[in-house]
Formats: structure tokens, C-alpha cells, sequence
């Protein structure tokens, strides 16, 4: 019996040369898979997992999630998809918008016609297309003019229920801070906000 377990020991024994080898590594392949598989099938198996995943969810629940009821984090109610908004989507008054915009461009203090007159219609339709209540969910921009209460502080009385208001402020402060459409059309087409 001692020349069959020494002939064993020695078939098992990692060789010196390659040659040597005989299927001794690929033994020991196999033998840690199997171990490996047994580990983690005990483990499942004994509810060792839950355990922690249940753990990990009530860490979870503590800093950002739901009160750790039967509720998971995934199952927390999830917020309202934001309003989806289409440039003048809806906006029935656009063209009454525009001769609104017209007639007071072209009056004093501005007298602004012709190719003033379309570069301010290309900017506000690049804006709003003249819509009067769009909000731009993703800068704040407002009404026909993109009013921003960030970059222009606050909402001047009256902006917005009227489209004489927003065209009003919108053309003052077109002449104040570009001189013309114009000129606020090509910056606004370089920048991206006028």
C-alpha cells in the first residue's frame, strides 16, 4: 500500500520540468473551482446574502431613501417628469405677438425698420417664436424676449400676463445694452443669449 500512495503523492506533486507535469495543474484547477463553487453556494445557500443586501439597504434608507419599511429605495416614488416645452408649441398668438413687436419697433424712441425689423423677428423667434408664456426649463429664460431673473434681476410688473410688456422691456433693453436687433441678433447668434 505504501508504493501506491507514493506513486499518488508523486503524480500529485507540482513537477520540477513541464514535461513532468502529467495533469497535475490542471488538478488543482479543477480542485479550487469546485472549492470555490461550494463557498458560494454555501453562502447563498445559508442566507448569509440577505442579510447583508438587507443591511446595505437600510444604510441606504438612512442617508437618501425611503423610511426602511416593506418600501425599497427603487419602489420610492419617483418625481414628475418636467414639463417638456416645444418653441411655440401652442402659441396661437404669435403672429399678433409679432405685429405687437412691429408696430413698436418702428415707433419712437426706436424707429426701427426693415432689416432691424427682421434681425429682432429672427432673434425672438429663435428666443420664444413669440410666445408670450414660454419658460425655458433648462435657463429660466421667459416670454417672447428670454427674460432671465438671473442675469436681469427681477420681473418687471406686468411681464408676465402682457405681451406689450414683455415686447416693451425686451426692446428697451435692446437698445440699452446692443443698440439695435441687430446687433443683438449677431451676438445672440455667437452666444447664445443676448
Amino acid at each position: 500500500m505504501s508504493v501506491w500512495r507514493e506513486r499518488l503523492l508523486r503524480w500529485a506533486r507540482a513537477p520540477r520540468d513541464a514535461g513532468q507535469d502529467r495533469g497535475a495543474a490542471f488538478v488543482e484547477m479543477g480542485a479550487t473551482v469546485i472549492l470555490a463553487a461550494l463557498i458560494i453556494a454555501t453562502v447563498y445557500a445559508s442566507g448569509v446574502s440577505s442579510t447583508f443586501n438587507e443591511g446595505v439597504r437600510q444604510m441606504v434608507c438612512l442617508v437618501n431613501g425611503p423610511g426602511c419599511g416593506d418600501q425599497t429605495w427603487v419602489d420610492e416614488d419617483r418625481p414628475d417628469e418636467p414639463e417638456q416645452f416645444e418653441w411655440g408649441s401652442g402659441n396661437s398668438n404669435a403672429s399678433d405677438n409679432k405685429n405687437l413687436g412691429m408696430q413698436a419697433a418702428a415707433a419712437d424712441p426706436y424707429n426701427w425698420t426693415d432689416q432691424e425689423w427682421t434681425c429682432l423677428d429672427g432673434l425672438w423667434s429663435a428666443m420664444s417664436n413669440w410666445d408670450s408664456g414660454m419658460v425655458d426649463p433648462t435657463t429660466g429664460a421667459r416670454g417672447i424676449v428670454g427674460f432671465n431673473p438671473a442675469e436681469h434681476g427681477a420681473l418687471p410688473s406686468g411681464f408676465g400676463d402682457s405681451a406689450s410688456a414683455q415686447i416693451n422691456w425686451g426692446l428697451g433693453y435692446i437698445q440699452e445694452a446692443h443698440g439695435s436687433p441687430c446687433t443683438a441678433w449677431r451676438y445672440w447668434q455667437s452666444t447664445g443669449y443676448y
